[in-house]
């Protein structure tokens, strides 16, 4: 999973600062280098985000202003959430062939097209990824071989990494639907054991907990609906953009700068792109559907998955405005087991056509082949940017607020 992920998204790591947003981050990391107990003297520290004020301050007494480090970071912990994904799959289905393609699948981008790999303040959202996936192995495992119970190591080891989690952002709760969605499809294979059991109301009451304490004391981001959007159209919205994300990951199209220059196939699909996302909404529907009916435990399990973890950011988009793909970072992981599981099992229907057998891979391939291709083409983009006026006016000020001093323009370059 390392030697794919730095083959298929090394290059990010060359690419020179261009974002505002990771420029402050850098500045912050500076400014709190210079008293790091600074952070421990308010209450919120310790019901907002002090993992990643931790996180960012590690990195900065290693790499400095530099941000190929800070991307490597990224890179790494993208590589390690793809071989949990590949231990997480091969152990609710169990298919080694299926788990080893969706790891490879999610380390590729497919889905969520590497867009969370190329920025510095995207560490957050792959700590919080990392985290989720170690509480759900942990959780299965310790429910799998103990029977659930809550004095055993793996369990201990879940709450813990459970508290970890709540000491990142407020996604709690996506990850108790996500346990409580397990147990109920896995209802047999559990023996028949309480869907809403000790471990579960364990997990509950420490979320509860934390959402309690981080909307008194810490740092709580607002949506982008302002007072004046009534309830109802908060929650069209919010149902709206399930399915414009979901379409995102089949289809990553939006209105954007790099269209003027795009293959005019590329071109001609933008234009088409009301009909094709009409028909591929009416495709996701119709698959979840019957995914639902006539799918295994572990197919119905990952269609949840790829529905609740979207919920977290669905009400954080206004009508028209562009779609984040970093958000689409944990939900691909369904989408990258759904595509492994038809391939495989297409491939295992034709095994007696010999050469015909690896047709079906041509799928991920070509998904692949999309994924790698957009991720470098916005890369270059950011070069682009990077090397711009606006972009080292980002840079110029970035060194200056950390070195208190003028900052020549070969410095920047």
């Amino acid at each position: 999973m390392v030697v794919l992920t730095f083959i298929a998204f090394g290059d990010f790591m060359r690419t020179p600062i261009w974002d505002a947003g990771d420029a402050e981050i850098l500045c912050d990391a500076h400014q709190l280098n210079q008293n790091p107990l600074a952070m421990f003297r308010h209450l919120g520290f310790y019901f907002s985000q002090p993992l990643l004020q931790l996180a960012f301050l590690t990195e900065y007494r290693w790499f400095g202003l530099e941000p190929a480090g800070y991307i490597l970071v990224n890179l790494l912990i993208h590589a390690f959430n793809s071989f949990m994904v590949y231990m997480l799959v091969h152990m609710l289905f169990p298919n080694i062939r299926l788990a080893i393609l969706a790891g490879i699948l999610f380390a590729l981008g497919v889905g969520s097209y590497g867009k969370i790999l190329m920025n510095v303040q995207q560490l957050e959202a792959l700590i919080l990824a990392c985290l989720h996936l170690l509480v759900l192995y942990f959780f299965i495992r310790n429910d799998f071989r103990r029977d659930g119970r809550i004095w055993s190591p793996l369990f201990l080891v879940g709450v813990f990494l459970f508290l970890v989690t709540g000491l990142t952002k407020t996604a709690s709760f996506s990850l108790i639907l996500t346990l409580i969605a397990y147990k109920a499809f896995f209802y047999k294979w559990r023996k028949g054991r309480a869907i809403l059991s000790k471990d579960i109301l364990v997990f509950t009451f420490i979320g509860i907990l934390f959402y309690v304490a981080q909307n008194k004391w810490g740092y709580r981001q607002p949506t982008v609906f302002d007072s004046a959007d009534t309830s109802d159209h908060f929650t069209w919205m919010s149902f709206k953009n399930i399915f414009r994300y979901l379409n995102l990951m089949f289809f990553p199209l939006q209105k954007s700068p790099m269209l003027d220059s795009a293959n005019p196939l590329v071109v001609l699909a933008y234009h088409l792109r009301t009909v094709i996302r009409i028909l591929l909404t009416l495709s996701i529907i119709s698959y979840s559907f019957f995914g639902f009916i006539f799918g295994s435990k572990a197919i119905r399990f990952f269609i949840a998955w790829t529905y609740i973890t979207l919920l977290p950011f669905t009400g954080l988009t206004q009508a028209g405005a562009w779609l984040n793909l970093s958000h689409l970072y944990l939900t691909s992981l369904g989408f990258c087991v759904i595509l492994a599981a038809g391939t495989t099992g297409t491939s295992g229907l034709l095994a007696r056509a010999r050469w015909k057998r690896f047709l079906p891979y041509l799928v991920p391939l070509a998904f692949v082949a999309a994924s790698i291709g957009l991720a470098h083409k916005l890369d270059a983009s950011h070069e682009q940017f990077a090397s711009s006026v606006k972009g080292v006016e980002i840079r110029q000020e970035m060194y200056q607020a950390c070195s208190k001093r003028p900052v020549r323009l070969q410095e920047i370059h």
